[in-house]
């Protein structure tokens, strides 16, 4: 963490200012005064689920809480400083880890994206709501559907109209297409809403919610080292590109999620179903807004499609040897991914419809 002093104060929200992205600011401003008339409340919250000390831990912190800084985030701190500190943990241990600083920095974009500022003293890592709720809503939708999958019996997981029916009855599908449509709509999913969920999913969901985030902060780690080492490239070796750099920054996380999984006994980070499902649940989000708008999807000069980052993660596993028994799970992941990305499309697709036959119409009444 940063040393408290006005330049570096400066410094930083100069930063973030960079990031908020135009529209968004009279929301932030909000935001920032719901969490301070709500802190008391979010405190007895805390204490109110268990009288652990880890729960008394994060009332007091709550109640403790100092903005650093005009874009600060006490949500964003909780979640990813522990993670980060994990993740360089991990990557020390396999002699993996920047040698400079690395430092975290609530994000205000309210995209998914984080961002990654090397530099040739520090790093420092920015990554708030935009990330944690696009990732927490998603692992609720994909959570609920491995587990009302899982409770069919194996012959009728088999057949995919039984999987449709059961996730359809248990409005994951839904629920899905509302996220999809409002990401399209909004590039986000900060402010979405309540999206409820059995309570007994929790733990399936943090796992996942976790494994997700864990890669993510893996990546950009990835990129500090990669500054590191050929810092006049922007990291990208001479005889590499862009797009073969953001793979093997995947490649980096797609380590330290294993390794992760393996220290904190999360099969959704070790067998790699938290990154494969990010990756899907952004290519369900693109596919949504490019049927709903009509704007094809332009071909980045930058990153590979996201259909090849979870082709590559897949063989991934292949090809550090995973057993059977993860890659069925990997399988069985995806299977379930694809189904609802087909169920959403059709939803958009009638939508789509419904609406240039409404317009088709108003045309002909007008005339």
């Amino acid at each position: 963490m940063y040393e408290s002093d006005d330049e570096t104060f400066r410094y930083i929200n100069y930063l973030q200012s960079t990031l908020v992205r135009e529209g968004s600011e009279e929301f932030l401003i909000s935001y920032k005064q719901w969490f301070e008339k709500n802190r008391e409340s979010f405190a007895q919250d805390f204490i109110r689920m268990t009288s652990s000390n880890s729960t008394n831990k994060h009332s007091a912190a709550v109640l403790e809480y100092k903005a650093q800084g005009e874009y600060d985030d006490f949500f964003s701190r909780q979640i990813f400083e522990p993670l980060l500190t994990k993740v360089m943990a991990i990557a020390s241990q396999h002699g993996l880890a920047p040698k400079l600083p690395v430092h975290f920095s609530n994000s205000p974009n309210i995209e998914p994206s984080p961002a990654a500022l090397p530099s040739n003293s520090e790093h420092i890592l920015f990554a708030g709501q935009g990330t944690f709720s696009f990732c927490n809503y998603w692992a609720k939708v994909f959570s609920t559907a491995i587990f009302e999958v899982a409770s069919l019996s194996k012959n009728k997981q088999k057949n995919e109209s039984n999987v449709i029916d059961q996730l359809q009855n248990s409005h994951v599908i839904n629920d899905a297409a509302l996220l999809a449509s409002c990401h399209a709509i909004t590039g986000s999913l900060v402010g979405f809403g309540k999206l409820e969920q059995p309570v007994n999913l929790n733990k399936l969901r943090v796992e996942l919610l976790t494994a997700m985030e864990v890669f993510i902060i893996a990546h950009e780690i990835a990129h500090f080292i990669a500054h590191e080492e050929f810092p006049d490239t922007g990291g990208i070796r001479p005889e590499s590109n862009s797009k073969e750099h953001e793979i093997e920054c995947d490649e980096f996380a797609l380590n330290i999620c294993t390794a992760f999984g393996v220290q904190e006994n999360n099969p959704f980070s070790f067998q790699l179903i938290g990154p494969l499902l990010f990756f899907y649940a952004l290519q369900i989000c693109e596919n949504t807004r490019v049927t709903l708008t009509g704007h094809k999807q332009i071909p980045s000069d930058s990153h590979p499609t996201h259909n090849d980052r979870v082709q590559f993660t897949f063989n991934f596993l292949k090809e550090v040897g995973a057993s059977s028994n993860i890659l069925d799970s990997a399988s069985y992941s995806l299977r379930i991914a694809k189904i609802i990305e087909t169920q959403v499309q059709l939803i958009m697709e009638n939508l789509k419809n419904l609406d240039e036959n409404a317009e088709h119409k108003t045309d002909t009444t007008c005339t």
